[in-house]
């Protein structure tokens, strides 16, 4: 079987050094080469000394989608054919065998965004071994340079973190490409981590000001965007758990009502108003 070669890129920011080498060292060693992007306060440089490890450090939150350019951009220079995606947090079960399923289908031609089934976000029913999906989150995806190459990139103005994951998806929908789970490979991942908070209890991720505006407008841009493509359920999420839910979680919950609620108007106005390109 034909050499398939991958390149991995992890975010880091303010990460727990225990956890992120255990969690690295999971995967690093089957990948041809691992772009450390770490955004933290301090410089971690120190903790990556294997010659396949090419550590860079921001020095303040860049967010993912620099990342994503970056190892894309390197991809491209050096020859390499998938980028795997990786948050700090994400923990593996069975990276080699997931990579060896991958490679085996590039090397038939099969050109596709490949994602393992990750513990803690889907809840889909299971029916087959390789399933189709529309949506992923990015931690465990894998993207042929030929598909980022196809769709430019990813725009890092308009989704440096929220809604990044599915604007990927759908503009590689758009451009023919399809996405799978590969279901039998499992990651376990966390979407954030809910808090009770307020008189009422009420669960909230506690997002601060400039999490709210980003996410708002993020997810904004992603509907206009991809508009012919999105579903009843998309425009749900959007308008109820993106807002509406968003709104009275501030009001009844969390703290900085103030400034948050003018971030969440903030986000609203700026997501409707951004210049919409077209690759």
């Amino acid at each position: 079987m034909e050499k398939i070669k991958m390149l991995g890129v992890v975010t880091l920011y303010n990460s727990d050094k225990d956890q992120t080498l255990r969690n690295i060292s999971l995967y690093a060693p089957h990948l041809d080469r691992l772009v450390v992007w770490d955004n933290s306060a301090d410089s971690h440089q120190e903790w990556f000394q294997e010659p396949h490890i090419d550590y860079h450090w921001t020095g303040k939150n860049t967010l993912i989608a620099p990342a994503v350019n970056y190892a894309w951009r390197l991809a491209e220079q050096e020859g390499f054919d998938a980028i795997l995606l990786m948050d700090d947090d994400s923990r593996w079960n069975d990276f080699p065998s997931y990579r060896n399923d991958i490679e085996a289908l590039l090397t038939q031609g099969k050109c596709m965004v490949f994602t393992p089934y990750v513990n803690g976000c889907d809840n889909f029913q299971i029916k087959n071994e390789i399933q189709d999906r529309r949506l992923f989150i990015n931690s465990g995806t894998v993207i042929p340079t030929t598909i980022l190459r196809s769709i430019g990139g990813v725009d890092e103005s308009a989704f440096p973190l929220d809604a990044l994951d599915h604007d990927i998806a759908l503009s590689a929908q758009e451009h023919g490409f399809q996405t799978v789970c590969l279901t039998r490979h499992r990651l376990d991942h966390s979407l954030g981590y809910p808090q009770l908070l307020g008189p009422f209890r009420l669960f909230t991720p506690n997002y601060d000001r400039l999490r709210t505006y980003n996410m708002t407008r993020s997810h904004i841009i992603c509907y206009r965007k991809h508009r012919p493509l999105m579903t009843r359920t998309d425009k749900d999420y959007l308008f109820n758990e993106i807002i509406r839910r968003k709104f009275f979680r501030i009001i009844l919950a969390e703290p900085d009502k103030l400034g948050r609620l003018m971030a969440l108007i903030r986000g609203v106005i700026s997501g409707y108003r951004y210049k919409l390109t077209k690759i």
